[in-house]
């Protein structure tokens, strides 16, 4: 489908004219139209390849609209026959990572709260029908490889005694965690700074489900690596009754370990120098 159609169905569909329209051209699955800031959303798949992208992700959509979540996500609106496009009404804020710096700790922790919660409810949901699975042998080899992928940029920061150490940890604790907790949940899958919304009032809204399937429950903390936010998430989750110490740690450590990684990458020395005393401390040190 072209854009010109693309746009001539947005428009007639959310009833708006082109000045309300935002395009944005950068996901190479999809095109995006934003209409208001984010009101409405519509994503048309690049070609036929991505529409059993689209086709999954509209699953998602379609149960999550049937839970009563006590924050705000995206609602299904619209939907083509053939998956080659889908509307959705959207979450309006800024996204946390933007702000995280200028909440106080009260707030943090009530933030932390509403996620915990939302994920204690997203977690439970059953009837998930064809929705896909990542099995938890899967989701450690994924953590791994992130982790092999981009280990030489730690040569310049660890010694290799260090780095032995780090190895250890990806190769056998974190597997070990992860299978130890036996049960795989409904995830949002990639739930980070950039995908929580929060508005005026401090209330959370979640964006983009498209990696939502099966995974073990300690996706959903991992991209979330403020303490108190963290701490709070889990509290209002059920703490170590329902996720382990031991998998709650083992995700601390790896988030620690990953974005000191992509702190590396982005050359952002504040982060570097953050994550190498959390690694020192939660790793080296043990």
């Amino acid at each position: 489908m072209t854009a010109e159609n693309e746009l001539k169905i947005v428009k007639q569909l959310a009833c708006v004219d082109e000045s309300q329209i935002e395009i944005n051209e950068t996901g190479w699955t999809s095109r995006l139209y934003i209409i208001n800031g984010g009101k409405i959303v519509f994503k048309f798949p690049r070609n036929v390849k991505f529409r059993e992208e689209c086709k999954q992700e509209i699953a998602v959509l379609k149960l999550i609209k049937e839970q009563n979540f006590s924050l705000s996500i995206p609602v299904l609106n619209w939907v083509a026959e053939d998956n080659s496009y889908f509307g959705f009404y959207g979450v309006e804020g800024k996204p946390l990572g933007t702000v995280i710096n200028e909440l106080s700790k009260d707030q943090k922790v009530e933030i932390g709260t509403q996620l915990g919660k939302f994920l204690k409810q997203l977690h439970s949901i059953k009837n998930y029908g064809n929705i896909k699975i990542q099995t938890l042998e899967e989701q450690a080899e994924e953590y791994q490889d992130w982790y092999r992928k981009d280990r030489d940029l730690l040569k310049d920061f660890f010694s290799e005694s260090q780095l032995k150490k780090i190895d250890n940890f990806f190769t056998i604790e974190v597997p070990k965690c992860m299978t130890g907790t036996g049960e795989l949940v409904f995830c949002h899958g990639d739930l980070d700074y950039n995908n929580t919304l929060i508005d005026a009032e401090n209330r959370v809204g979640i964006i983009d489900f498209g990696d939502a399937r099966l995974y073990d429950r300690s996706q959903d903390f991992r991209g979330i690596d403020d303490h108190l936010l963290r701490e709070a998430m889990i509290k209002a989750y059920g703490g170590g009754e329902i996720i382990s110490k031991d998998a709650a740690v083992a995700t601390s450590k790896m988030i620690d370990v990953l974005n000191m990684l992509y702190c590396i990458e982005q050359k952002n020395p504040v982060g570097i120098n953050d994550y190498l005393k959390r690694i020192k401390s939660k790793i080296l040190m043990q």
